[in-house]
């Protein structure tokens, strides 16, 4: 008896060494790919950048840029870009937040939103724009102003568009970095980004002023005189030119005359560049409130309360619409004006949310202070 259990002891053994030789081994030198995700993007005055689930608020990563970030971040070609008020341009991994820096210097903090064409980013710091080749990480060109630059640049076709402090509005071809165009002096200072369409640049003033100026020239088309400066970003769509002033109201203007359409009162400055999505104005005031209202006519369908300004424009993805307070934190609210989450960045908040929607293109979705929108 204990023979036959002898054996058959050593036939189960003889058949699991069989199987366990057939086994595949684990290969400890490849790991599986990690897990991505859309995320929500935010940069502080407490230095750090922060990815955010869309979805459930939960934080992914933090990361610290060491200096006070105002400048937007821009996931573009893969690279998540944050510009901060040190001369130092970052370049985060958006799944992890690992961070390089670009081996280009710039002469001052770069305070303005990058924007980004083709293999192309182009950066203003000081009075220079510079287009930096990404892949290389090396200097295209770069243009001298006449002023510190404290409009974020726009492109459409081939121009690049930017107001500076010198009063002057410059055109340059985004290929070269040569100078098409530039302004007389028409303002005291530009702090405002332009937006163009077919035909027109609009751009607000510190003298009060939104602008619309011919593409081909820089000739003013018309003015806008509003009752404080105009530093929030315009947007435009289907003939209209909508803008927020010092004054406390979002203007609609019709864009090839100026003509007002309706404006609609808050109650302090709005700096919060206006972000469409669908029929619906979003925007950011001074008083403590964000605000619905509807592009037609400038009704407001509800103002969300918070407990601090509002400087950041805010950006609508998968219908969940966010934004940044001085309440020190970051919003997601729904379409109609209900907390979806908000979560503490335990820092004032200038700059604007961007958003990785996980395309095969690896660029994200920005404000409408980088001179886009979605409807």
């Amino acid at each position: 008896m204990k023979h036959n259990w002898t054996k058959a002891l050593l036939s189960a053994v003889a058949v699991a060494t069989i199987f366990s030789a057939c086994k595949p081994e684990p290969d400890t030198d490849t790991p599986f790919p990690p897990a991505v995700s859309p995320s929500v993007f935010m940069g502080s005055k407490n230095q750090f950048v922060y990815a955010i689930d869309p979805v459930t608020g939960v934080k992914k990563w933090e990361t610290n840029v060491n200096s006070s970030i105002e400048s937007s971040p821009v996931l573009y070609n893969g690279t998540l870009f944050v510009g901060n008020n040190s001369p130092i341009l970052f370049k985060l991994d958006p799944n992890t937040g690992a961070k390089t820096q670009s081996k280009l210097t710039f002469p001052l903090g770069i305070y303005t939103t990058p924007i980004g064409i083709a293999n192309f980013l182009y950066v203003t710091s000081g009075s220079r724009v510079t287009c930096i080749d990404i892949k290389p990480d090396t200097l295209e060109w770069s243009y001298n102003a006449g002023g510190v630059i404290n409009s974020s640049p726009t492109t459409k076709d081939t121009q690049l568009v930017f107001g500076c402090d010198d009063g002057a509005v410059y055109m340059l071809d985004h290929r070269t970095g040569n100078l098409i165009w530039k302004t007389t002096p028409i303002s005291s200072q530009f702090q405002s980004s332009p937006v163009m369409d077919t035909g027109n640049i609009y751009i607000g003033a510190n003298d009060n002023k939104l602008y619309s100026l011919k593409r081909k020239d820089g000739s003013v088309s018309w003015s806008y005189t509003t009752g404080f400066p105009v530093k929030s970003s315009p947007l435009v769509y289907g003939g209209n030119v909508i803008f927020g002033s010092d004054d406390g109201y979002v203007y609609n203007l019709e864009n090839i005359t100026g003509t007002p359409r309706w404006k609609t009162k808050t109650f302090d400055r709005v700096r919060s560049s206006p972000y469409l999505y669908g029929q619906t104005i979003y925007a950011g005031s001074y008083d403590k409130s964000f605000y619905a209202i509807n592009a037609l006519d400038g009704t407001i369908k509800w103002a969300f309360k918070t407990t601090a300004i509002i400087a950041s424009s805010p950006i609508v993805y998968n219908a969940k619409v966010y934004f940044g307070g001085y309440d020190q934190n970051l919003y997601a609210i729904d379409t109609a004006g209900k907390t979806l989450w908000k979560y503490a960045i335990n820092g004032l908040i200038d700059c604007s949310p961007s958003v990785d929607p996980n395309n095969s293109d690896g660029n994200g979705m920005n404000s409408t202070i980088s001179g886009a929108s979605a409807n």
